[in-house]
């Protein structure tokens, strides 16, 4: 038995061929770049929230303004925050060195 190759055919396997190379190429292309790029968005910012601090890394003040500023020692980068914050902290912060001068007395 002999087949025969018509056109219809070859053009039909040469459609879903192609469509399947299109598909695997595309895969391969955006696994490759997923690869290469695994952590690049430049929209992202550092979140200064991120971390928790110890009194022994960071330097706080409020300036004139009654804005919190919260330095760290090693990078000497600063985040200042509102007055409102400010000033909230600061109060707490007080409050609890004199509630520990009130106790060693």
């Amino acid at each position: 038995m002999k087949t025969v190759l018509n056109k219809e055919k070859v053009m039909a396997f040469a459609k879903k061929a192609f469509t399947y190379a299109i598909i695997v190429g595309a895969l391969v292309i955006g696994f490759f770049i997923g690869k290469r790029f695994p952590h690049t968005n430049p929209h992202v910012q550092d979140n200064p929230y991120s971390h928790a601090y110890d009194a022994d890394e960071i330097s706080i003040a409020v300036n004139e303004s009654n804005e919190l500023l919260m330095l760290d020692r090693k990078t000497g980068k600063y985040v200042i925050y509102s007055d409102k914050i400010g000033m909230t902290i600061f109060k707490m912060y007080t409050n609890r060195i004199y509630q520990n001068a009130v106790t060693n007395e």
